[in-house]
């Protein structure tokens, strides 16, 4: 199988914390002075199979390893970034934490907040499960600094099969002027044509311009601007801005797009309140994990371009504190090597996750249709980077503002384009 591919502070609810772990000798089974206490912290999407499944063999690590104790904390996705960064300026982080990769993990890297686990990465390379590729975005200067478990392609537009048939459409357009036509009726037949949720920003970055964005400019435009070759004030970056801008223009998306967040646009469109949600692989999980049984859901890349590009990046990662030495290292560790198994990456395959591994399909999942129509669009679709996994943060929190300032007309994709290259510029 080809390789693919993640606060307003909440602590896992307590039928959570009973399963991963009490810290009493009954829920250990031995005495607490022999008990290695590792704290672990979470991102939490509580109504997917993924997150479930990971809270799930945390629980078994925990049941078979008495002589170590894993005590999790969980906090909103939301808010999962916010808190991690804050902790850390603090110098207040756990002992194992989930990571993005690339330039938000950076930061973290300069601060010596996390550790090289080089000493057994070979757990994962020497046997071929993962390659450099797969750990890329989480290595600097030859030192490697978390494990992934998923690849994460960002950016599939996720349509109501049957609203579409009843409004002629036996196929998903493959151009943008036949995209636009489909709003356009749409908006005719008083449907809704996209749920947008971008109330944490984050959506039209990660989701939308990434992938739109790299069919105007192609994959080496982000280099290129940071090494002052290119600029985003260039012609192929300010189209780009514009067809958010048009989609707008167009009324593309519903009026409360900013005040709903990524969960509830898919809500939004499994209620059938819209025609089509445009979301990462993640969404696929929520979409088949929610959706009525006799809801018909088809997958599409972005129609626009002559190269159907989508912008894909490795996650759901996890770290560990650079303080930790001695027995908590040690058993941290074994966690890891424990939990980023073989079994672990297939059985993530059998809940609709793209993997970040080498490993075969599992031969007893029934994986859904709509998966395997993903599985092979990520596979006929060139990769493009996702702009927080390349941008420095400060650059990538200006882009997410003036995209989110162009959806209530307060910015226009010129002066956006200037803003977010005034930010590169003082870098």
């Amino acid at each position: 199988m080809k390789k693919y591919v993640y606060v307003g502070m909440a602590v896992c609810a307590s039928a959570i914390l009973a399963a991963c772990g009490d810290n009493n000798e009954e829920a250990s089974g031995t005495n607490n002075s022999d008990v290695v206490e590792l704290s672990f912290w979470a991102s939490a999407n509580p109504d997917r199979d993924d997150f479930k499944l990971t809270m799930d063999r945390v629980e078994q690590f925990n049941n078979e390893h008495d002589d170590i104790q894993l005590n999790i904390e969980t906090t909103p996705h939301a808010d999962y970034r916010t808190r991690l960064n804050t902790q850390a300026a603090g110098g207040q982080l756990p002992d194992i934490f989930q990571v993005w990769p690339g330039t938000e993990l950076e930061p973290l890297v300069d601060g010596n907040a996390v550790g090289s686990i080089n000493n057994i990465l070979d757990n994962w390379t020497g046997n071929g499960l993962l390659d450099e590729e797969a750990i890329a975005d989480f290595t600097f200067d030859g030192e490697t600094y978390a494990i992934p478990s998923v690849q994460n392609p960002t950016s599939f537009v996720y349509y109501n099969v049957d609203m579409l048939n009843d409004l002629g459409y036996d196929e998903f357009p493959t151009t943008y002027d036949e995209f636009k036509e489909l709003i356009s009726d749409l908006k005719e037949d008083e449907v809704t044509p996209i749920a947008l949720g971008n109330s944490a920003s984050w959506v039209l970055q990660s989701v939308y311009i990434s992938t739109i964005a790299d069919r105007f400019t192609g994959n080496d435009f982000i280099p290129q601007v940071l090494a002052g070759e290119k600029s985003f004030t260039d012609d192929e970056f300010v189209e780009a801005l514009g067809v958010i801008d048009e989609l707008v223009e167009i009324g593309a998306f519903n009026e409360d797009l900013n005040t709903i967040d990524d969960n509830q646009m898919i809500e939004y469109f499994l209620q059938e309140r819209s025609a089509m949600v445009i979301d990462g692989n993640w969404g696929a999980i929520s979409i088949l994990t929610n959706k009525p049984e006799d809801m018909n859901v088809g997958i599409a890349p972005f129609p626009l371009g002559d190269t159907a590009t989508i912008s894909t990046v490795y996650g759901n990662a996890w770290s560990l504190n650079a303080d930790l030495e001695g027995e908590k290292r040690e058993a941290a560790e074994t966690f890891l090597q424990w939990m980023f198994s073989e079994d672990f990456y297939q059985e993530l395959i059998g809940v609709n996750r793209v993997v970040a591994a080498d490993v075969e399909m599992p031969g007893d999942a029934e994986l859904e249709p709509l998966f395997l129509d993903m599985l092979e669009l990520s596979r006929q679709s060139p990769p493009a980077p996702v702009y927080d996994a390349v941008l420095p943060q400060a650059v990538n929190n200006v882009l997410q503002n003036e995209l989110q300032a162009i959806t209530i007309g307060r910015s226009t994709p010129e002066e956006a384009a200037q803003n977010i290259q005034n930010a590169v510029n003082t870098q």
